[in-house]
């Protein structure tokens, strides 16, 4: 991969010596992928939570999509397949690597001794919140959110009606809010649907 994560914006694909793959700098596609680039490498990186893997994933992305560029019919649709590309990379990558284990006591703080606060204690709060969430709820959120996906994106992402998004969108909300200590929104027939 070290040859495809020095790629410079006009080449989604590069061979390890460096010399483009089937695209020329001008090619609408590079030009498409590319400037989703930077929001697929966000996504990436609040799932993977590491720079350097979400990186990866991007890039492996930006090859699974050039591969299959032709597959792509409408171009007003490359954001949400390319999103949901490096969702898919994202599972492939823990599918493929085997977690190291720790001792128990090596994970937990000692007792009075808590996190020092800083700049990102409150994302990592909230983050922490969202992934405690059941995956039905944390999916949807995380790509109507991260995403910036439409509930009729999310619904055909997931197989849903957009009545069953928009009510796992309300749960997760509330889910959180309740995690917070805050009063849940009231739970009204507009919001609720059939899943």
């Amino acid at each position: 991969m070290r040859g495809m994560r020095n790629s410079g914006p006009e080449t989604p694909v590069s061979s390890f010596d460096g010399s483009t793959v089937g695209a020329a700098p001008g090619d609408p596609i590079v030009r498409l992928f590319e400037s989703i680039r930077p929001e697929l490498l966000r996504f990436a990186h609040w799932l993977a939570r590491d720079r350097a893997i979400a990186e990866d994933i991007v890039q492996e992305t930006l090859l699974r999509a050039w591969r299959s560029r032709d597959a792509l019919k409408d171009q007003t649709a490359a954001r949400a397949w390319l999103l949901t590309i490096v969702r898919r990379e994202h599972a492939r990558l823990y599918e493929r690597k085997r977690l190291e284990l720790v001792p128990l006591e090596d994970g937990i703080e000692p007792e009075g001794m808590p996190s020092p606060p800083g700049p990102d204690s409150e994302l990592d709060s909230l983050r922490g919140a969202i992934l405690q969430l059941p995956l039905e709820y944390r999916e949807p959120l995380i790509m109507q959110v991260l995403g910036g996906f439409s509930t009729a994106e999310i619904a055909q992402e997931l197989s849903l009606s957009s009545t069953a998004v928009l009510t796992r969108l309300f749960r997760a909300r509330n889910k959180l809010r309740a995690m917070y200590g805050l009063t849940p929104a009231p739970d009204d027939s507009a919001s609720e649907g059939t899943l």
